[in-house]
């Protein structure tokens, strides 16, 4: 089962730095007015990905940081390929998740690296605190050219929550790799603010 993971200082070319609810009836007695109040959309339920993550043993997790990959299509096998043929890392893919777009796997698709199955350092951040304290999640595309799609932040919002709760990891330490990197990852057009609040839809 294939469930896996920007490198903007590591890779070049191809990889870059890689319903509402529905309505309950509302009682007869109840003032029509009282149906028009706005209700947010709740996520979709990422059940089956987040049964898969109980399965894994956690290290002491700090930091979230989210990447995109800088590239039109991909997922967790092509650039672990790439990664493991170009870039000589024994440990193959440096995310510990990717979320694919629908080129190359499908879209809001959470795929789980060999990176978080072995608990070990990834190698996106290119600084040492962040590869080893820092989960890595890249989300497939180039976000200075185009944005994530709906699907990609709803499994990315469910993924992060859930690794905040498990490895207690506070809403400060949720990063981007610019936070900390001189690079323009995940893009200009990623929708940090709105993922902190929710508020993508």
């Amino acid at each position: 089962m294939k469930i896996g993971i920007c490198l903007s200082f590591f890779i070049l070319g191809p990889l870059g730095c890689y319903v509402p609810p529905a309505s309950k009836p509302m009682p007869a007695t109840r003032p029509v007015e009282s149906a028009m109040i706005p209700v947010k959309p709740q996520k979709r339920e990422e059940s089956y990905i987040i049964s898969q993550l109980d399965h894994y043993f956690v290290r002491d997790w700090r930091y979230i940081v989210i990447h995109h990959s800088a590239s039109a299509s991909g997922s967790a096998a092509d650039f672990d390929k790439y990664h493991r043929k170009k870039r000589r890392w024994e440990n193959g893919l440096g995310y510990h998740f990717v979320i694919g777009n629908g080129n190359g796997t499908s879209d809001g698709k959470i795929e789980i690296g060999n990176r978080w199955k072995n608990q070990i350092d990834g190698a996106h951040a290119g600084v040492e605190e962040y590869n080893h304290y820092g989960i890595g999640i890249c989300l497939v595309g180039n976000f200075n050219e185009s944005r994530p799609t709906s699907a990609q932040m709803a499994s990315l919002s469910t993924l992060v929550e859930y690794l905040k709760n498990r490895c207690r990891i506070p809403a400060e330490n949720v990063i981007m790799h610019r936070h900390f990197r001189q690079t323009e990852c995940p893009g200009r057009n990623f929708p940090y603010y709105k993922l902190l609040a929710n508020t993508y839809f």
